[in-house]
């Protein structure tokens, strides 16, 4: 009998090991086109509008710890720039994927993941304020309607495995 919780179950835990493969074995450079592409098709308003004129000689590392995924973001002539793996940070964001999904999908919000200790802020804590309050303005209904769905089934189901 097809137990749908179940195929759920596993792939929702499976996830953090399936998407480590893709960032131990998907080439660096290809990583980090998809993830400039996608973040300055995102924010391309605020770029338009200079609305991050605020990460001017900063920049904000992302670190997904659960899938070795490790990336820094500069702003460079109204342009986001990622940098793989980098060695110098004005602000470290690191949490597990489960977390960044739950953020993203606004299923939980960045100060609760911060006073549970899930989500790690270190560096400058007013650039940190900033990207918050900039993502928080945004939301998620920004992204294409599918992905948004999906991440939003995703960051339940998370939900309901975690005891």
């Amino acid at each position: 009998m097809f137990d749908i919780k179940r195929v759920n179950h596993k792939l929702v835990a499976g996830l953090p090991t399936m998407m480590h493969r893709v960032t131990r074995y998907v080439p660096g450079s290809v990583q980090g086109k998809m993830l400039e592409c996608s973040l300055n098709r995102f924010f391309h308003s605020e770029l338009k509008q200079n609305e991050l004129a605020f990460m001017g000689n900063k920049q904000v590392v992302v670190a997904v710890s659960d899938i070795g995924l490790q990336f820094g973001i500069r702003l460079n002539r109204n342009r986001l720039q990622i940098e793989l793996n980098p060695t110098q940070q004005d602000l470290l964001l690191k949490a597990e994927f489960a977390d960044f999904i739950a953020m993203i999908s606004n299923q939980v919000d960045p100060d609760t993941l911060f006073f549970r200790r899930r989500l790690h802020m270190l560096g400058d804590t007013e650039l940190g304020l900033y990207c918050k309050n900039l993502l928080d303005a945004i939301g998620p209904e920004r992204l294409p309607a599918a992905l948004s769905r999906s991440l939003t089934w995703l960051s339940q189901q998370q939900m309901i495995q975690t005891p």
